[in-house]
């Protein structure tokens, strides 16, 4: 399965804060992935509850980059979506 694509399907709606060091994806069933890149030190993605859409993106989410351009996210099998 194309990961990536999976991901951009199942996302209804990105947010980012407007100095892009936090941004949040919510997903069709309800599940939000949220990101922060604030600094070096801080740098995260939690999926809101375990067993949904956005825990299971979460988990095979190997990074992600996260700037005034995009959100991009990079997955286990190599494939990547941005988010705009």
């Amino acid at each position: 399965m194309d990961q990536g694509a999976y991901a951009k399907r199942q996302v209804t709606q990105y947010i980012a804060n407007t100095e892009f060091t936090q941004a949040t994806l919510h997903f069709i069933d309800g599940s939000e992935l949220r990101f922060e890149h604030a600094s070096r030190s801080n740098r995260w993605a939690r999926a809101s509850a375990p067993g949904t859409i956005a825990d299971e993106i979460c988990k095979v989410l190997r990074q992600f980059r996260l700037n005034a351009k995009h959100l991009q996210l990079f997955f286990d099998d190599g494939t990547n979506v941005e988010f705009i």
